[in-house]
């Protein structure tokens, strides 16, 4: 018998045939590829059948506006009176705050108002307190406004939940002590 010598690789096949081989595997594989994707398909088809038609409604701007207003709501925060002492003057300020929020988040930010009502007061009488005169005599209290939604949204654990704050009400008076 004649043995094989020990370089020679026996799974190493033979030159020559394995070519053609290796081809009509390939195209066997695609082939059954091809069957499974054309029978998902045609299946698919089957099962679900044509979309419906939809209507489309056109939306006027105040139809919009009035959604918008609908999808939103405001809630007061409770009346405050806050001293600041600044350029050598007290003054009393007594001010309401209302914030806008989406309406599904209503009850949500509600409870969390209800149960840091102290927290919330404490925050804010601290900005009106370090607050300076230019600040506080702004006409659209617009540095206020962004110091006191700041101390709001830490509060509530959310920056994104307030859509807006409010200020209805904001006196100014000297305070005689």
């Amino acid at each position: 018998m004649a043995e094989q010598p020990e370089n020679v690789d026996a799974s190493a096949s033979p030159p020559g045939g394995g070519g053609k081989k290796n081809l009509k595997v390939m195209l066997i594989v695609l082939g059954l590829l091809g069957l499974e994707g054309g029978g998902i398909f045609f299946a698919t088809k089957m099962m679900y059948g044509k979309p419906e038609e939809a209507e489309a409604v056109e939306v006027t701007d105040q139809e919009k506006r009035m959604q918008t207003l609908k999808d939103q709501v405001e809630i007061a925060l409770p009346e405050l009176n806050a001293y600041n002492k600044r350029d050598g003057r007290m003054f009393l300020f007594n001010f309401q705050v209302t914030i806008r929020v989406q309406s599904e988040q209503k009850e949500q930010v509600e409870e969390i108002i209800e149960l840091r009502e102290s927290t919330i007061k404490d925050r804010f009488n601290t900005v009106i307190r370090r607050a300076d005169s230019k600040f506080l005599n702004e006409p659209e209290l617009q540095t206020i406004r962004r110091q006191l939604q700041h101390e709001l949204e830490d509060i509530i654990g959310d920056d994104q939940l307030i859509e807006e704050l409010l200020i209805p009400k904001f006196f100014q008076s000297p305070a005689n002590v």
